[in-house]
């Protein structure tokens, strides 16, 4: 026991370290996701801590972190649904849902085709389900990569591509809710025994009345610590609901987000602010909780992992050509565009995290176990590949990020 403590107190302080404004500056001015600058270490160290001769995050202690897990899940779900204001859609040039589009369901559909065909070649019990999730979270590009990709035609065509990662996320997010919506899981964790367009409306329903709780409960706030205090107890609410239901708290937490972040609230700015201090140290933590529950050693993940990679890249190329030809005029060149969209978000690793923590005690564990491997090993290839090639394109140019950007 004495070992877990200290394991687990190790973490949570590099964690922190790792969220010190000095290193967050260099890795904007290097243009690296949070992903290859501090959480690959984290995952390295999860699946290190699993192992029997270490023995800090054991299976039982893996199960009576799962509340945490949850509760990870359900703050990075409020980060995405804060980021959702309506009021910056107005703002936005004109025809920009073309390259919102055209940036979303293109690397969704390719990617779910070809990881589809992948699993099928290796006879994985393949199912819809599962390409769908795949591609979920080939939707999603990493906002600081883009950003620091996209400053080599302008402040304005950096900031439009920094939106539209921003509703790359909501896309991923959306189909997950979706696929938990219509594909249940069988196991005691469903709960309830409902249709499935039920489902679909118990999700929003549920995020709708937790985002209106919260908002009650900010809105009293005395002060900022208050707030954060009011704001930790309503993301711990609303992942333990959602988990109970058998839905993901990624889902549940952004549709709440959402509701909270469009209402009328004169400390929105400073809410929005604290939900963004937080997000770097528990993101880290829940990839250390991730890498514990994440198995590398079946070959079948790796070999799905360059056909997840071409898929999306590719898939986000075609859609930078589709958005420079019918998007506005403030998009960067096809080859900029699509090299600064091809970054996975750390969104993405929630989400194949999420649907792992629903699904794993179905007949399909151990695709989900190799779809795991390919989601963050192509994050971890993806980027490498993205920074040597835009390095060779001479194409970067690192300047502070715009105001719009999410950390």
């Amino acid at each position: 026991m004495l070992r877990v403590v200290l394991g687990l107190a190790g973490a949570l302080v590099l964690a922190v370290l790792a969220a010190h404004p000095a290193l967050r500056k260099v890795e904007r001015r290097l243009g690296l996701t949070v992903l290859l600058s501090t959480g690959v270490p984290f995952l390295a160290l999860g699946v290190l801590f699993r192992l029997p001769a270490v023995g800090v995050l054991t299976d039982d202690v893996v199960t009576d972190l799962r509340p945490a897990l949850e509760f990870g899940l359900g703050w990075l779900g409020f980060v995405v649904g804060m980021q959702f204001d309506v009021r910056e859609l107005d703002r936005l040039p004109d025809r920009s849902g073309a390259v919102i589009l055209a940036e979303s369901a293109i690397p969704l559909v390719v990617t779910a085709g070809a990881c589809a065909l992948a699993l099928v070649g290796l006879e994985s019990g393949w199912s819809l389900r599962d390409a769908l999730v795949l591609g979920a979270c080939a939707a999603p590009a990493s906002p600081i990569a883009a950003v620091a990709l996209a400053r080599s035609s302008g402040s304005s065509s950096a900031s439009l591509v920094a939106r539209v990662t921003v509703l790359n996320d909501v896309a991923g997010v959306a189909v997950l809710g979706l696929v938990c919506a219509f594909f249940r899981p069988t196991d005691a964790l469903s709960a309830w025994k409902l249709p499935h367009i039920a489902w679909l409306f118990v999700t929003l329903g549920m995020g709708g009345v937790l985002g209106i709780l919260t908002y009650i409960l900010v809105r009293s706030a005395k002060g900022g610590s208050e707030e954060v205090a009011y704001l930790l107890g309503a993301v711990a609410l609303s992942a333990g609901m959602a988990g109970y239901l058998a839905i993901s708290p990624l889902v549940a937490c952004a549709i709440a987000g959402a509701l909270l972040t469009n209402l009328p609230h004169e400390r929105m700015n400073e809410l929005r602010a604290s939900i963004l201090q937080l997000e770097r140290p528990l993101y880290l933590i829940f990839l250390l909780v991730a890498g514990a529950l994440w198995d590398p050693t079946a070959w079948q993940g790796w070999v799905l992992v360059p056909v997840f990679v071409l898929a999306r890249v590719g898939a986000k190329v075609l859609g930078a050509a589709l958005a420079v030809r019918t998007g506005p005029p403030q998009l960067p060149d096809t080859g900029t565009l699509g090299i600064a969209l091809s970054p996975q978000s750390p969104i993405a690793i929630a989400i194949i995290v999420s649907f792992s923590t629903i699904y794993a005690s179905g007949e399909a564990r151990t695709a989900i176990a190799w779809m795991t491997t390919a989601v963050i090993g192509g994050a971890v290839l993806t980027e490498l590949g993205v920074q040597v090639i835009a390095r060779l394109r001479g194409g970067l140019r690192f300047e502070d990020r715009p105001e719009v950007l999410p950390s």
